[in-house]
């Protein structure tokens, strides 16, 4: 009976043992797959406020990720580009001028909606000083963001009446349809060039 009762104590400590080194394992495989949404307070900005409080509108080109911005008073991390200034339409930057622009998400954790950008890809950007004079952050986050894509450009969030949309939706390219997808269709398409001038000129007023 004593030898049985020490049987059935090593095998139960045998028993723990993989267990637990299982659980170890599966603790520290790295999880490639694991992606979050993030849901976040966006500030709801109207097109016309982001035109009299932003300290710099323009064209800009994604470049690659400088830093992740994390810890602090940033409760959402966010992700720093680099970025080329294509053109301006308000602000004191001139073209070709190079930025860092800070957007709200990580790569595996994105805000809910919000798609981060790609290098390579054109916005327009509704933008903040951050203090440095070469840190930006949008103005509105996902409202203040505009996709350039040839004559279609994608508003992020909400839809704006006033801004001109594009009358022929039907043969939209598959970069503007794709980030439709990403932001679960909470955007609105714009005719790029009318879209830029009517810019134009509400900066000035």
């Amino acid at each position: 009976m004593k030898k049985q009762k020490i049987w059935i104590l090593i095998l139960s400590c045998l028993a723990l043992v993989a267990c637990g080194k299982e659980k170890t394992e599966e603790a520290t495989k790295p999880n490639s797959e694991l992606k979050a949404s993030v849901h976040t307070s966006i500030e709801d900005v109207t097109y016309d406020q982001a035109i009299k409080e932003a300290d710099l509108i323009a064209e800009v080109k994604i470049g690659k990720v400088n830093d992740i911005v994390e810890g602090g008073n940033n409760i959402v991390a966010k992700t720093k580009f680099e970025g080329s200034i294509e053109k301006v339409y308000t602000g004191s930057k001139k073209s070709n001028e190079a930025i860092y622009v800070l957007q709200e998400g990580k790569e595996g954790m994105e805000i809910e909606d919000y798609p981060l950008f790609q290098s390579g890809e054109t916005y327009i950007l509704m933008l903040m000083d951050s203090g440095d004079g070469k840190t930006f952050w949008i103005k509105g986050q996902v409202n203040g963001t505009y996709f350039v894509d040839g004559d279609a450009t994608l508003k992020f969030g909400d839809t704006e009446p006033t801004l001109p949309e594009k009358k022929d939706i039907s043969a939209l390219d598959e970069n503007i349809i794709e980030k439709q997808e990403e932001t679960a269709n909470n955007s609105q398409v714009l005719d790029t060039e009318a879209f830029q001038l009517q810019l134009e000129k509400d900066v000035k007023e």
